[in-house]
């Protein structure tokens, strides 16, 4: 990996853009009423599938916005160091999406929190099943970082206020294990190298 890619790995483009794309919506959901609570998750309820994709891009309010585009900055910054990233993102995304739509409560859930807790879920797992010097390091780099940004890991995965997706946080961990396993160096290739 050159140095240039290890400073700015080229997949934390694609974060960024997931990011332009929740800022816009967010103002399109302000300045023009875009009903944005169409795009959430209601679970068990066959118009709001499409949620499974778009509930990440939605957000309650600005602060929710806020709060979740600083945790996907620092967790995504990271994640996008792993291979294979493109395609953990995409199974932690359906996956997540679609558990909340099959096991959550009721409420319409929305926001990036679940892709949040995917990619903190994939930097453990990549850590727990590749134990590269590269996914250590960028696990604990994410306890660091986080800690300083005063995000608490274990609070944010297991609140279960009112106002939060309690299930997004839970499934969006569980999917990003289970993407960080799927997509795991084979030992035979670890072995070659």
């Amino acid at each position: 990996m050159s140095t240039r890619a290890l400073v700015f790995p080229p997949n934390f483009k694609l974060v960024l853009y997931a990011m332009a794309v929740m800022v816009l919506v967010q103002l399109l959901g302000s300045l023009v009423g875009l009903p944005v609570g169409r795009f959430g998750i209601i679970p068990h309820n066959e118009y709001y599938l499409s949620g499974i994709i778009t509930a990440p891009f939605v957000h309650g309010s600005w602060g929710h916005l806020i709060s979740n585009l600083l945790g996907l900055a620092i967790s995504g910054y990271l994640a996008a160091r792993m291979p294979k990233f493109k395609r953990a993102s995409v199974l932690i995304i359906v996956a997540t999406g679609a558990l909340v739509w099959l096991f959550a409560g009721s409420g319409n859930h929305i926001g990036a929190s679940g892709l949040v807790m995917g990619y903190f879920g994939l930097l453990l797992g990549a850590a727990l099943f590749n134990r590269n010097v590269l996914a250590v390091l960028s696990f604990i780099a994410l306890l660091v970082l986080t800690y300083y940004a005063n995000i608490s890991f274990l609070a944010t995965l297991f609140d279960f206020s009112a106002q939060t997706s309690s299930s997004s946080h839970i499934f969006g961990f569980i999917s990003g294990l289970g993407a960080a396993y799927l997509t795991r160096a084979s030992r035979k290739s670890v072995l070659k190298k």
